[in-house]
């Protein structure tokens, strides 16, 4: 395996142990800010041993990575059928990666809460795998901070997919769901539809209803940071969003951290 460091990283090391004496630097100081630095790597250099679904792989030491920045659709679990186009995505990403030297690419969060990595795995020739899925139809944009460098790239290859009806873009079962059809089985990856009726505001969410037991939430954090304007303005208009549906007792959510996994109809 290569671990590859950001320039700047390189920077701070050399910067480090040129001054340590000059700024009298205590060598356990000087140690906790090497590991620093590694623990900012920006890529690393491996095997993808297999390819799980259209968005997993394994690389060679055996750790899961999620792809960053995309959902493909996914493959029966415990009876379940495989969604349309899972084996499709799967065998695609496995072409593009299965049993070949890959580089890794991380943004600012490295592992999400499963503890699979996090990273985006760059071809050969430079270009980005997920990218190829997107633009294939094959998958869907997500765009969960802070990892979006990519966001711009992905959206663009969607949309080039969306507008040529490639893969998902051209499958009924993907057609966004009404909200105020939603039952509580309606869990997991989801693209739904409806008018916002009302919002509200709590400690940490901001809540927006589409039906009486279909919310979507908005961590305030990421409302100040990445949305414009008053929550008001949403109330009365149609969107289409995007993201996983979790049931709370008799209700069901669905939480957006990005504008990106929303599509406005007015």
């Amino acid at each position: 395996m290569v671990t590859v460091f950001s320039n700047r990283a390189l920077r701070v090391s050399a910067f480090l142990f040129s001054q340590s004496r000059n700024l009298r630097i205590p060598s356990a100081v000087l140690f906790c800010s090497l590991l620093a630095t590694a623990a900012g790597a920006l890529s690393e250099t491996d095997e993808i041993r297999h390819v799980i679904d259209g968005d997993t792989v394994v690389r060679a030491d055996g750790r899961h990575v999620r792809l960053i920045g995309i959902n493909a659709p996914e493959t029966g679990k415990d009876g379940a059928p495989d969604q349309p186009l899972a084996r499709v995505a799967r065998a695609r990403l496995a072409e593009l990666v299965e049993k070949k030297r890959m580089t890794l690419v991380f943004e600012q969060e490295r592992e999400d809460h499963y503890d699979r990595l996090l990273a985006r795995v760059q071809l050969a020739d430079g270009s980005d795998a997920g990218e190829q899925l997107l633009r294939a139809g094959l998958a869907w944009v997500i765009a969960i901070p802070p990892n979006l460098e990519k966001l711009s790239a992905n959206l663009a290859a969607e949309n080039e997919a969306r507008d040529a009806r490639r893969g998902v873009w051209n499958e009924s079962a993907y057609v966004p769901k009404p909200a105020d059809r939603l039952t509580l089985r309606d869990t997991g990856f989801q693209l739904i539809e409806g008018r916002v009726l009302r919002h509200g505001q709590g400690r940490h969410l901001m809540y927006f209803d589409l039906s009486p037991r279909v919310t979507l939430v908005v961590p305030r954090k990421d409302w100040k940071r990445y949305f414009n304007g008053k929550p008001s303005g949403w109330v009365g208009r149609h969107v289409v969003a995007r993201g996983w549906v979790t049931q709370s007792k008799d209700k069901l959510r669905l939480r957006v951290a990005h504008p990106a996994m929303l599509t406005w109809r007015d």
